[in-house]
Formats: C-alpha cells, structure tokens, sequence
C-alpha cells in the first residue's frame, strides 16, 4: 500500500471502491502505517462499506504495518476475532464464515533482511501456538521459492526459504497460484527502471490442501491503487456453501462514454420515435408506444453488454497476454524480458 496518502489523495476511498467493484470479500493490505486511532474512524466513516482491523508496529507507525479489509455486504464481521502475532507483521483475523465454521486468514508483511526474514518464520510459529491454526497464510513474504520467480532468476536465502517451508508444512498449506499455474511466469511486484527494473512474485496466498479444490479463479492483476505491487486474488468457497448466481445485471458506468455506443442507441432512438407516431395512427396489440419503448429498452441493454464485454476485458486480456507470452519467451534474453515487463506493465 505504502501508506495512506498519494499526491494528497487518501487511498483508503479508493480501497473501498475496489472492494466494492470487484466484489472483495476479503483483501490483505501491507505497509498500511494505520494507527488504530485512523482505524476507528475509518470504521465508523458514513459512506463507506469495509470494516478494517489491522496491526502497527507502536515503535515504528510510519513503517510496516498489515490490514485485514472486510466488505461489510458480503462478510459477517459483527464476530471477528484477531490475535496481533507480531505487531506490524503479523495479524491472524477469524472471520464467521458459513453458519458454525470461520475462516481464519493469517496476515504477512515479512522482513526484507534475509537473516531478519530467516528468524521471522519461526516467531510467527511460536505466537501461533495455542491458537487456532490458519486456513489462508497472504501477504508481502518478501521471498520466493524458486529462482524463476525473480527476473532475472535468482534464488532467495536458502536458510530463510527452509523456514518458510518448514512453517507451511506444519500448518499443511499450499501456494494457491502456483498450484494453479505450475508453468506460467507472472510476478508481483516491479521495480521502477530507474531502480533497475527487477521483478518478483513476492506476493503469495497459501491455502490449506483441504481448501484448495474448493478455490478458483486465481489471478495477479493491476491494484487500482498507486503502488509497485499487483493484486493477487482467488475465489473460495465453502464446501457447505450452495451455488450463487451471478445476479441481476446492471449498465457499467465507464461505457456510456464510447462514441459508437453513444451513436447506435441514437439510432435506436430514431427508430424508436418512428415507430411510436406509426402507432399513434393505426395502434395494434403488436404495434403500441409500449411495445415500441420495450423493445428500444430490449435492444440497447443488448448493444451495451456487448459493448461492455468488448472493451476493457479486450485491452486488458490482450495486455496480460502480452505479458506473459514475454515472461515465458525462451528467446528473449533476462534483460529484453526486464524491460519489455516494465513498458507493458507500466
């Protein structure tokens, strides 16, 4: 998150937006720097739909600091329960979930220090003791597992990345992205090219085995927020929960401003005024300004989900295509990747 402000703009407004677009259950932030004063109020502003616990390192408040974000239309959290392992770094947050099951979701911001990072692993496993064990483990693990997920490839502290395995064996979870896509290239977080460029998928969501056939849909996207990190998301249900549809569908905002779009429903319009002075005169069952408006409303709810599922969704797939079809090139070289990686990301 790196913090709460840009350019004079508090991004926890656009963090409410996001959870409310995208339909967020549950989203883990890093680098909140959230003071719990900040967090009682952002817990009683009118107007927004999330409720917020998160974890401040006392001694440190301008740095580190997690956040465990709830969308209050989806997720119960008149219950929630929380356990500040490890004040700024670790945060375990028990959500009710579906009638007398909760779902406990094990925040991260780890340390950058290779040694710190090392010894983290283990305090994180002894302040877990006695309490409930975590279904999901997320955050910024400042680490990867294998070489390929840094570009260029390199392997992160052996002794730190043993640490972590360690915990994730003991807590039986699963790197859920990867599980998913064993052979895909994608990463999380990019340097600037003044910084050099790197990139890395430090940013993972472990998931308990058990809960693993029960996600889908697990994706790295743009935040919608300015920071150097992607969002990492997943859908996961309940073995005990029934299907949902998708609902009643409503117009996307963004669309009214395409011109084509703008230029059809003029046309329908046209039509539309016609038919209605033809049916002034000689009025049918079939032929009535009622009929006429329905079937204008019909036909420009359809030109307009069509418009809608062309636009965004096509420039946003054919840049993610982009994208990993040059993380996955064998024939670029470590450097013609880097820099390819930060125009298309950028």
């Amino acid at each position: 998150m790196r913090g709460r402000w840009h350019n004079g703009s508090d991004k926890w407004s656009s963090i409410n937006q996001i959870v409310k677009d995208q339909k967020l259950g549950v989203l883990a932030l890093q680098e909140t720097h959230l003071s719990k004063e900040d967090e009682t109020i952002l817990n009683s502003t009118p107007g927004l739909r999330i409720h917020v616990k998160s974890s401040i390192d006392p001694a440190h408040t301008n740095a580190k600091g997690v956040a465990i974000v709830m969308n209050k239309n989806l997720v119960n959290t008149s219950g929630v329960k929380t356990h500040d392992l490890i004040p700024g770094r670790a945060l375990l947050v028990i959500i009710p979930w579906r009638k007398d099951d909760s779902l406990r979701i094990l925040a991260i911001y780890a340390p950058n220090d290779p040694q710190t990072n090392q010894y983290f692993w283990d305090h994180v496993h002894s302040k877990l003791r006695g309490l409930p064990k975590p279904d999901i483990m997320l955050g910024d693990f400042n680490l990867v597992e294998d070489a390929l997920d840094r570009l260029p490839p390199k392997q992160d502290s052996q002794g730190a990345t043993l640490k972590l395995n360690e915990l994730k064996t003991q807590l039986r979870l699963r790197d859920g992205w990867r599980s998913e896509h064993p052979d895909l290239l994608q990463f999380t977080f990019a340097q600037s090219a003044h910084q050099g460029g790197r990139q890395s998928r430090i940013d993972r969501i472990y998931i308990k085995d058990e809960l693993l056939p029960f996600s889908r849909e697990w994706t790295i996207s743009a935040p919608g927020i300015h920071t150097d990190h992607q969002l990492i998301s997943a859908r996961i249900s309940s073995k005990k929960m029934p299907f949902v549809g998708t609902g009643r569908w409503s117009l996307p905002l963004f669309i009214l401003k395409n011109k084509k779009l703008g230029e059809d429903v003029i046309e329908l319009g046209k039509i539309l005024q016609q038919e209605i002075q033809s049916s002034s005169e000689t009025r049918t069952n079939d032929a009535n300004p009622q009929v006429a408006f329905k079937n204008f409303k019909d036909s420009a709810i359809n030109i307009c989900r069509s418009t809608a599922k062309k636009l965004v969704p096509m420039k946003k797939n054919k840049l993610q295509s982009q994208l990993r079809a040059t993380t996955n090139d064998p024939t670029l070289q470590d450097e013609d990747k880097r820099i390819a990686c930060i125009v298309l990301q950028e």
